[in-house]
């Protein structure tokens, strides 16, 4: 008896340790399946989330660098409104009177120079089919076109009225535009590459790369490059002779190409590497806890339906920031406050700044009549114009779904200076923004300034924000872009705290 109950024990402890491993195999694959395809899944539906997110920001970032390159040819015309330029050819012209010849061309020099300030343009000049030239022209474009300058630069032309250049002698890294003056003229007038960097956002993620090329994919421009986007240019180049916008995606990236003029590409690459090394981490982590459980179960003997499987840890990838538009690239919500918050902290004695709030006062008006489309071409044009006169060292960011606030620094060691600069700075942002309007002839774009200066009108950001916001909604009761000053809305009392 003793011999056939040891045997039965024996035979039920057998049978309960093939249970255990055969459960622990079956719940192991089980669990090693549904993580892959639940990784699939989500993996899908990034990938699906990243493509959409990669077409619209490429196609604004495509008509930001279009406008950037139209600007360029927009000032370069303003020279046919004088017909007594126009109509002057260096190469016909009688130097029977050489002081007259001397005083048009320094009449001419003096209108290009000041066209070329208006950017920071390269180059900006006439040249004339005797090669001689008048304007600001650069050592190293000399160089690059030759002694006989007038027939290279004829020869780009073909006939054409207009045309832009890259890639001279391998040179990337300018933008030539040349334009028919007359018969004997042409003018010539460059860029830097480089100035595209305000299109484009920096270093906020770096799974981006951006890319400008040209119809060979000729790299003009570019941030964050890497094998990664080079590999996509490669596959989108196959892609272009179908029509742009196009969008492709891979397990390892999704990239996107839009047009810009008549002979560029917008590129947008966002990299998968860093996202898919996570999820495998991810896997590994997850098998290996299954697996210390399921040598823990079988150990115990205890496997049954009732085994609880450890949660499954999946980490969606965030490609767009909370705190960066994605619509204009500037910083909004509490990043904002914090950069401003922490510039007003740290800033030394003397400093003079100004908090700007800048509102599109017929915003309604714009979505009601021409749609979303047309609320974002404003958006991207006023935050535009705020880039290039705020851009550098100092803070742009965005406080609503019409509204964008400015930071900048006017300090001087004369204060009177320091007033005088930045009233004659906000002048000019004035006349910028009341030109603005709305492609084909849709209407203006109408915007309103408020302004609150620091420390004058107070060195508490919430303070200085609410004067703005007042200063603001004065501004707003103007038709015209007219900045208000709080200082000079504040009722006495409260000029006198």
């Amino acid at each position: 008896m003793k011999n056939a109950s040891a045997k039965a024990k024996s035979k039920i402890a057998s049978v309960r340790r093939k249970t255990a491993i055969i459960s622990g195999i079956i719940i192991t694959v089980a669990f090693i399946i549904t993580t892959l395809f639940g990784n699939y899944l989500i993996l899908q539906q990034n990938t699906q989330t990243s493509r959409d997110n990669i077409y619209t920001m490429n196609n604004q970032l495509a008509r930001g660098a279009e406008s950037k390159l139209h600007k360029l040819e927009e000032i370069s015309s303003r020279v046919f409104l004088r017909k007594s330029i126009v109509s002057y050819d260096a190469s016909v012209y009688s130097h029977s009177d050489q002081y007259e010849a001397l005083q048009k061309e320094k009449d001419i020099a003096d209108f290009l120079e000041s066209l070329s300030s208006s950017d920071n343009y390269n180059d900006f000049f006439f040249l004339y089919a005797n090669n001689h030239t008048v304007g600001r022209v650069s050592k190293s474009t000399n160089e690059t076109f030759g002694s006989d300058m007038y027939e290279t630069v004829r020869g780009y032309l073909k006939n054409k009225q207009s045309a832009w250049i890259a890639g001279l002698d391998g040179d990337y890294e300018r933008l030539y535009l040349v334009r028919t003056i007359n018969s004997g003229t042409v003018s010539v007038s460059s860029m830097f590459t480089s100035e595209m960097k305000t299109i484009f956002p920096g270093d906020s993620s770096k799974n981006l790369s951006f890319l400008m090329t040209d119809d060979s994919g000729n790299i003009i421009f570019s941030v964050n490059r890497t094998d990664v986007s080079d590999e996509a240019l490669k596959k989108l180049k196959n892609e272009w002779q179908d029509g742009e916008p196009v969008t492709i995606d891979t397990f390892t990236y999704t990239a996107s190409s839009a047009s810009c003029g008549s002979s560029w590409h917008v590129i947008t690459v966002s990299d998968f590497t860093a996202r898919n090394a996570r999820y495998l981490r991810i896997m590994l982590y997850c098998t290996l806890i299954l697996l210390c459980a399921v040598v823990l179960v079988v150990f115990v003997g205890v496997v049954f339906s009732s085994s609880k499987m450890p949660d499954n840890i999946i980490y969606r990838g965030d490609y767009s920031s909370n705190n960066i538009d994605r619509l204009t690239g500037l910083i909004m919500n509490e990043a904002l406050e914090n950069v401003i918050v922490g510039k007003i902290d740290s800033c030394i004695n003397g400093t003079t700044m100004v908090l700007l709030l800048v509102r599109i006062k017929n915003y309604d008006l714009i979505s009601e009549n021409y749609g979303e489309s047309a609320v974002d071409e404003a958006m991207v044009k006023v935050s535009g114009v705020l880039r290039e006169f705020y851009g550098k060292n100092n803070t742009v960011g965005k406080t609503g779904d019409n509204e964008f606030a400015v930071l900048a620094d006017f300090t001087d060691f004369n204060l009177f200076k320091a007033h005088d600069r930045m009233k004659a700075n906000i002048r000019q942002l004035e006349e910028e923004l009341d030109k603005l309007e709305l492609e084909n002839e849709r209407g203006m774009i109408r915007c309103a300034i408020g302004a609150a200066i620091y420390p004058d009108d107070s060195d508490d950001y919430d303070v200085l924000y609410e004067n703005a916001k007042a200063a603001l909604d004065d501004s707003s009761q103007t038709r015209a872009c007219k900045c208000k000053f709080y200082k000079d809305i504040a009722p006495k009392d409260e000029k006198k705290k």
